[in-house]
Parts: structure tokens; C-alpha cells; sequence
């Protein structure tokens, strides 16, 4: 929702009330020092589970604008997000907006009506008047089972605020939906879970609509991308030869990313008699790595994004989340669970366009779940080795593929031979080599 600069005036005039909050700040320079993280959590929390409402950030106790420099409005937005996605369970998907009023600078947060019971550290909150006050266990059992009924099955499929159905991009959706679809396009993409009604009945975008049909889902959805780096040596201390930040739509994601892999992945030729092309990394296996994370990973952690890092000896897929309930590190390859229902059922369904790594796929994902049990045999076959997934702080998922050696070797040979042939093998014949 826009306001105008007279409505915020108007606001400021009458006070807070059930639907608007305003917030007194102190910085250490660009640093916001108040509100805490924590209190902010509590303010979002609180109007989420009431009806949503307005949160003016930068008010003094007088009702008037204190104003703050770019990069303070700027740490303070980082603040807001962060508090509300990493601070809030489950997560609330709030609105920045940077206004400047009278010359002076202020954050307007914009904060839906929740679909759950959102909990904070400090514990459960409701925004009563002009006030947030904390709720008694009865009224928070019958906020739960109140909106229980009516979530998401999955954060996904929550309302983006500020969307609707032209938020998504026609070239992007359409291709998604079938040819003998006879179904309006916005009832196909409801149909998808890309479309949805929120608290108040309005048609907006989802998490998964965003995400896969929007030219910039950053916009939206902050770190909604991928980090990719190549280092020098083994860490990152070692400095970085190349980086990007991939950004768009999911599709683009991943095709980007094997990209990246593919320029800075050193691959070594044998001529035997035809040229033989031997990588360091199986495209397969990198493209399974990319497509887990992408689509799997917690949406609703905000302050992180999927991070794919290159080294002398290894390639490392970080995607933030912990693993879904039920799976295990060890049962990963042969059970199937997923936090983004919404986004894996539409992955499954779209065409894969030709991406690097994905020979012989008709469409991004595939429905048996086969990614891990490929990733693992792929990267064996190739380097001798096993790839390896571990949990860092119970909230990020780390995969591991060790590099293949390029050295000539006997074992290198053993390890080479047997897939040559293969139509998805890791090893390339590129042709005759004149002797």
C-alpha cells in the first residue's frame, strides 16, 4: 500500500492506534542501536497475529520525523528484514519502504495479517489498540487453531504483499501451463499454487510465484539468489579469481550457475586415439547439487542465500534451512521431503530448456526424488571419492564434491574407462584427434 505524504502526516498526528506503530531510533554510527532485533520481532509479530497494520520507523517521542543518513536507512531495513524473517517463527513476509518527509528520512514497514501463530524469543504477541501486549496461552491455542485451518501447507505458498497477478511475468508462466489448459490464467496459476488469496481476499503472487515467475524476485525477496565464487587455493582466504551474483528467476538461477561451473572447472584431454575430455566435476552431479538448493532450501531465512564456492580440491553447495522433518543426513538419498511443495511440484513440471547438466531431463526436476542417489554415484565414478552433506548450526545444509584428480594415472584410467561410452557420462570424447 502506498501513502502519500500528507496520510503520514495525518497519522502522526492522531497517534498510534491498533493498525500504526511508530519507533523512536539510536544509531552507533550507520549502526542501528534501537530498536533491537528482538524488539522489532515483537512489534511485527504482534501486528501479524492481530489484523497487520503500519510500523513507522524513525518517529521521535514528539511524533516527528528524527531523519537518518542513506546508509542508516539502509542497515535499518537489513534490521527489519532480518527480524522478521530470522526472528519470527513462522516468518513474516513484510514491506520496506524508504520515505522521505519534510527532508527527513523514515522506514514504513509494511506487515500483513499472519496465516499462523507467530512466536517470537520473547513469546507471543498481539497488537491491542496502540499497544502490542502478550498473549495468554488460551488466546494463542485459539489463534492457532483459528488460522491452522486456513494455512499454507508450506511457506511457498504464502502471499507476497504488494503483488498480484500481473506481478508475474507471461513469458515466464506461460510456458508452465498446458497446451489443452482451458482454465483462465489466473485460475491455472492458483491451480499451481504461484497465485493466492491473502487474509483479505485479494489475488497476490506467492513465495513460489515470485520465485519462478518474476524477472527479479530480490525485489521481493532479499538473497533470493545465488553467490558464486571461484578461490585460488583451498579456503577463503586463499582470495577470489572470479564471483557473481546470480540473480532472476529460478530457471536463469540454475542455468547461470552452471555457467559459472562450467568456465572455471579445469578439465584435463587424454588422446586415446580420439580426445578425451576428463573434469574436474561431474555436470550431473553439480546440476542435482544446484537444483536441490534452489529448491529446497528455507525461503523464510531471508539474511542468507545459496552460496556455490569453487576450490583448488573441491566444490561446496551451501543452501540455508535445515533438513526437512523425518529426513536424516543419512536417509537423504533414499527419502523424499521437501519445505517448498509448491516450488517442486511447478520444477517438476518446467521444461528444462537445454540447462548444462541435464542431458537426457525433460523437465528441471525429477519427481523421484533421484538428485542425491545421482550425486553421490556421479562424483564417485568420476573422482574415486565421495561427496559428502553435513549440517552446519541445525540451519544450513553443506554439500562437498571433491575435485577429480587431472593427473594422468593408472587409477584415473580405471576410474575413466568404464563411462566413456556412457550418453551422460562425466568423461567427453570430443572426437578424432589427427595422430
Amino acid at each position: 500500500m502506498k501513502y502519500s505524504d500528507e496520510e503520514i502526516r495525518h497519522r502522526l498526528r492522531l497517534g498510534e492506534d491498533s493498525l500504526w506503530a511508530f519507533e523512536a531510533l539510536e544509531f552507533s554510527g550507520n549502526r542501528p542501536t534501537r530498536p533491537s532485533r528482538e524488539d522489532l520481532a515483537d512489534e511485527i509479530a504482534a501486528f501479524a497475529n492481530a489484523g497487520g497494520g503500519t510500523l513507522l520507523l524513525g518517529v521521535a517521542d514528539d511524533g516527528e520525523p528524527q531523519g537518518m543518513s542513506r546508509p542508516q536507512i539502509a542497515e535499518l531495513d537489513s534490521l527489519a528484514v532480518e527480524a522478521s524473517s530470522d526472528f519470527i517463527r513462522p516468518a513474516v513476509l513484510i514491506l520496506t519502504h524508504h520515505r522521505e518527509l519534510d527532508g527527513r528520512r523514515l522506514l514504513v514497514v509494511e506487515v500483513p495479517r499472519g496465516d499462523s501463530h507467530h512466536e517470537t524469543s520473547g513469546g507471543s504477541y498481539i497488537r491491542v489498540g496502540g499497544a502490542k501486549r502478550r498473549m495468554t496461552r488460551d488466546e494463542g491455542l485459539r489463534l492457532t487453531q483459528r488460522r491452522g485451518r486456513a494455512r499454507p501447507r508450506s511457506f511457498d505458498e504464502q502471499t507476497v504483499p504488494g503483488t498480484g497477478f500481473r506481478t508475474l511475468d507471461e513469458s515466464l508462466w506461460e510456458p508452465m501451463l498446458s497446451a489443452d489448459d482451458e482454465a483462465e490464467p489466473r485460475t491455472a496459476l492458483a491451480e499451481l499454487a504461484l497465485l493466492a488469496n491473502d487474509a483479505h481476499g485479494v489475488l497476490r503472487a506467492t513465495v513460489a510465484g515470485v520465485l519462478l515467475c518474476t524477472q527479479s524476485p530480490e525485489q521481493w525477496l532479499p538473497n533470493a539468489d545465488i553467490a558464486a565464487t571461484l578461490y585460488r587455493g583451498i579456503d577463503r582466504a586463499s582470495g577470489h579469481i572470479d564471483s557473481q551474483d546470480i540473480t532472476g528467476p529460478l530457471s536463469r538461477q540454475i542455468r547461470y550457475a552452471m555457467v559459472f561451473v562450467a568456465r572455471n572447472m579445469r578439465i584435463a584431454a587424454r588422446k586415446e586415439p580420439a580426445r578425451m575430455d576428463l573434469p574436474q566435476y561431474s555436470e550431473r552431479a553439480v546440476y542435482e547439487a544446484i537444483v536441490n538448493a534452489v529448491a529446497h532450501r528455507d525461503y523464510a531465512k531471508r539474511g542468507s542465500r545459496v552460496r556455490l564456492s569453487m576450490f583448488a580440491d573441491r566444490l561446496e553447495v551451501q543452501s540455508p534451512g535445515s533438513l526437512p522433518d523425518g529426513v536424516t543426513l543419512a536417509s537423504m538419498g533414499t527419502r523424499q521431503a521437501t519445505p517448498n511443495d509448491a516450488l517442486t511440484s511447478v520444477l517438476a513440471r518446467m521444461p528444462v530448456g537445454g540447462i548444462r547438466g541435464s542431458e537426457g531431463r525433460q523437465y528441471i526436476m525429477e519427481r523421484l526424488g533421484g538428485g542425491v542417489p545421482t550425486i553421490l554415484r556421479e562424483t564417485k565414478e568420476l573422482s574415486g571419492r565421495d561427496a559428502s552433506y553435513s549440517l552446519i548450526d541445525g540451519s544450513e545444509v553443506l554439500l562437498i564434491l571433491p575435485a577429480a584428480s587431472l593427473e594422468r594415472s593408472p587409477a584415473r584410467a580405471t576410474i575413466a574407462a568404464p563411462y566413456a561410452g556412457h550418453p551422460h557420462s562425466p568423461f567427453r570424447r570430443t572426437g578424432a584427434v589427427p595422430q
